[in-house]
């Protein structure tokens, strides 16, 4: 069987992506030991699937659809800066949300439907953010936390949330290459059903 690494996503309008891409500039100034994540890269997890069965891809489509379809198009906002799990010890370098409360409801129903076809329940508690970088290695950390003490993202434009779009992450020695294999529309702006990407 074929297997592919996917995940559950809310894609973020490119002109969206630029504005986080200048948050992201200014923690690039800093002497930081960081894997930078690509502007085009930008997302909202909903939840992550890891290796998958290709065979799983149309049964994952057909129960997650049945419990997000009716979903309407929300608006999603950015606030905070924050690391993972801590300052002194930094693995994620993230822009959190504001009126996140759908997409919390997004991600239980997904689980909901993730655990009914066999696989695994998601053990850590789900947190909305944008990674925008991730640690190699702790360095600077006093400037790290005064940094993010200072910084905001709250002028960050807000977008509609017009759909739920299910990911394939293709591993590069360049970093992560993603592709989306299906959109479940939210109502609203849509028809509501789910539409086929470039993959499979």
């Amino acid at each position: 069987m074929e297997k592919l690494r996917l995940f559950w996503a809310i894609t973020i309008p490119a002109a969206i992506r630029e504005e986080l891409a200048e948050i992201q500039a200014v923690f690039r100034r800093l002497q930081l030991d960081v894997k930078w994540v690509e502007t085009e890269n930008f997302h909202v997890t909903v939840r992550f699937l890891g290796s998958v069965d290709t065979s799983l891809i149309e049964p994952l489509m057909a129960e997650v659809s049945e419990r997000v379809s009716g979903t309407a198009q929300f608006k999603l906002g950015f606030g905070g800066i924050g690391v993972f799990p801590s300052v002194k010890k930094p693995r994620v370098l993230w822009v959190g949300l504001r009126g996140h409360e759908p997409v919390a409801v997004l991600h239980r129903q997904v689980e909901e439907a993730v655990v009914s076809l066999g696989l695994p329940r998601e053990e850590k508690a789900f947190s909305p953010h944008v990674t925008i970088g991730r640690f190699r290695a702790a360095a600077n950390c006093a400037t790290l936390e005064r940094k993010i003490a200072e910084v905001d993202a709250r002028h960050v434009g807000e977008f509609t949330v017009t759909g739920l779009d299910l990911l394939a992450s293709r591993l590069t020695r360049h970093g992560p290459v993603y592709s989306m294999l299906r959109r479940i529309a939210f109502s609203g702006g849509g028809s509501g059903e789910e539409q086929k990407g470039a993959g499979i």
